[in-house]
């Protein structure tokens, strides 16, 4: 019985281990990124040490292929609850950072960049 005992301890314990190391629901998807309404192109957002990252992956403009590879979300962390902040997107056309939140809801990513009072936001869907 003791051994019982303690195997289905040490099961419980392993399991609820890796439950606390799930990796992030954002980590390795990808998303259909959005500009006013039009699809602009593809973002890969991958995670290492609970750190989300996203790089441009494909572009649906001539004009956007050419910063295929970028990387455009840095440093991007988990608030829990499916929000995130502390991160910030790159305007790859531009060449500018804003500090951004994004909030994960269902297929849809809600991304919000600023710029001192200033916001504008997308919606970008899950493929």
């Amino acid at each position: 019985m003791k051994l019982f005992t303690k195997t289905t301890l040490a099961v419980a314990g392993i399991s609820l281990a890796s439950m606390a190391f799930a990796a992030d629901p954002l980590a390795n998807t990808t998303w259909q990124t959005f500009d006013e309404g039009q699809p602009k192109g593809t973002v890969k957002i991958t995670e290492s040490n609970g750190v989300l990252t996203g790089t441009l992956i494909a572009a649906n403009t001539a004009k956007g292929k050419k910063h295929v590879g970028t990387t455009v979300i840095k440093g991007l962390k988990s608030d829990g609850g499916g929000k995130y902040s502390g991160g910030t997107i790159t305007d790859p056309a531009k060449g500018k950072d804003y500090r951004m939140t994004a909030t994960l809801s269902g297929n849809t990513l809600n991304i919000k960049g600023y710029i001192g009072p200033f916001s504008r936001s997308q919606q970008w869907k899950k493929k």
